[in-house]
């Protein structure tokens, strides 16, 4: 028989990867058994499994129970996962048995899964809280104040913040289905500015609302020192960030998403909201892939118009801001055409990786909006080949409000017709067609 050559392997490497077996891995949590029978049991490894099998993590034999009710457990009858590369992850519990795996109370089911918490107890089959979860490094933030929240869900790693509140990655125990937790601490709004948004504004517009391009709350819960939204968790992160990561985004892309927001702010003009404070940093996305649905977040600043057309407060992002806005300097009254504006400089941002109003000769940014200055000049506009969408641009920036394009127009744009990626975003969004939600389309196409 031919011998097969190998390499000797250094002695060193033989060491390190003794060392590696032989190290212990960090106890994540542990198991306490209800009894001395178990004892204290750490949790070090990605998958533990409880059952009669000999082969589990922990094995259930004749020394715990007799065999009779030892029949009662499945072989493997629940198992713990856990990710270890991430401290933020929860713990989850897997139901295997015939019999049942109860978490504090509450049967699981077969093949379902459920999130432990600190001090949860696990029963299986007819026996009583065997073992109680522990987990040291769990740390709830202190501004978190509802008990209601706490018990319900766990409470996981920072997924943003801003100066008036922190969002938090959130996961249903029961369910564990993810959520996203805003967090705004009332003692932020002790120095707040003449015609700053009241707490209780982004709640109050969020619960009327119900559309795909739309985040949607789930719960609002009021405590003496802040305010808590449970929402929709996007998995695919902002669109800011989207756009930073590529550059910039290809016309086909950047045409898929601002149909979408165009229909979002449509329906918030529908029931009277402005939005007044959209950006990329606003549009949040489903998922990671491309052709993904968007939604449209941060209520903070969005205004209900009760009746009238007019607004007069100072609000919003400078770089995304209306002229309008800016010169009324609380005094005159603009229209919800701010949004168009707003939408204007987004789509100029996704094919471009820019903003349009920047320091250019010796003018602010503020002077450059007011006059509605900007380039289409840089060379990553060459990668735009079609010029409707840079026509679209230059009507929409446009500084007088009323020679701006309605929503509705820019639904009905020639750039959006006969347009796969159109389509495409119509089924997402569970549109049979753009008329069939917005009515009869106008007559004037833009």
């Amino acid at each position: 028989m031919e011998e097969i050559a190998t390499q000797p392997l250094d002695s060193e490497t033989i060491s390190m990867d003794l060392l590696r077996s032989q190290t212990p891995q960090p106890s994540y949590g542990q198991l306490v058994g209800s009894s001395a029978l178990f004892g204290t049991i750490d949790l070090c490894s990605e998958k533990f499994n409880v059952g009669r099998d000999r082969r589990c993590s922990l094995a259930i034999d004749e020394v715990h129970f007799p065999l009779p009710i030892r029949s009662f457990i499945s072989n493997i009858h629940f198992t713990l996962e856990r990710d270890l590369t991430d401290r933020y992850t929860p713990t989850y519990i897997i139901d295997n048995s015939t019999n049942g795996t109860y978490v504090n109370g509450r049967l699981v089911g077969r093949n379902n899964r459920a999130i432990l918490l600190p001090g949860s107890t696990i029963s299986i089959a007819c026996f009583a809280n065997i073992f109680e979860y522990n987990q040291p490094d769990y740390r709830v933030p202190q501004e978190v104040e509802s008990q209601a929240l706490r018990k319900r869900y766990h409470i996981g790693r920072t997924l943003g913040s801003g100066s008036f509140g922190t969002v938090y990655m959130l996961h249903d125990v029961t369910t564990c289905q993810p959520y996203a937790l805003k967090i705004v601490k009332k003692q932020r709004y002790g120095t707040k500015l003449r015609g700053s948004p009241s707490l209780t504004n982004e709640a109050n517009i969020m619960k009327k609302l119900n559309h795909p391009c739309v985040i949607r709350m789930f719960d609002f819960i009021n405590d003496p020192g802040s305010i808590s939204m449970v929402l929709e968790y996007m998995q695919g992160g902002d669109l800011l960030t989207r756009i930073m990561d590529n550059n910039y985004l290809p016309e086909h892309t950047a045409k898929f998403y601002f149909y979408q927001l165009c229909h979002a702010i449509h329906y918030l003009h529908s029931q009277g909201i402005t939005h007044r404070d959209l950006k990329p940093d606003n549009v949040l996305l489903k998922d990671n892939d491309e052709y993904t649905l968007i939604k449209v977040s941060d209520f903070g600043s969005s205004k209900f118009q009760d009746h009238t057309i007019f607004m007069r407060t100072i609000c919003g992002t400078p770089e995304y801001v209306a002229p309008e806005v800016l010169e009324s300097s609380g005094q005159k009254l603009y229209t919800r055409q701010v949004d168009v504006w707003s939408l204007g400089v987004v789509l100029y941002t996704m094919l471009s990786g820019l903003l349009p109003f920047g320091t250019m000769n010796g003018m602010t940014d503020a002077e450059l909006v007011t006059r509605g200055n900007f380039s289409m000049a840089q060379p990553v506009w060459r990668t735009v080949r079609s010029c409707r969408p840079k026509k679209l641009i230059y009507d929409i920036l446009n500084v007088d409000p009323n020679q701006r394009p309605s929503v509705e127009m820019l639904l009905d744009s020639v750039w959006f017709c006969n347009s796969d990626v159109v389509q495409h975003a119509q089924g997402m969004m569970n549109l049979a067609s753009a008329a069939s939600y917005r009515g009869s389309p106008d007559e004037s196409a833009y």
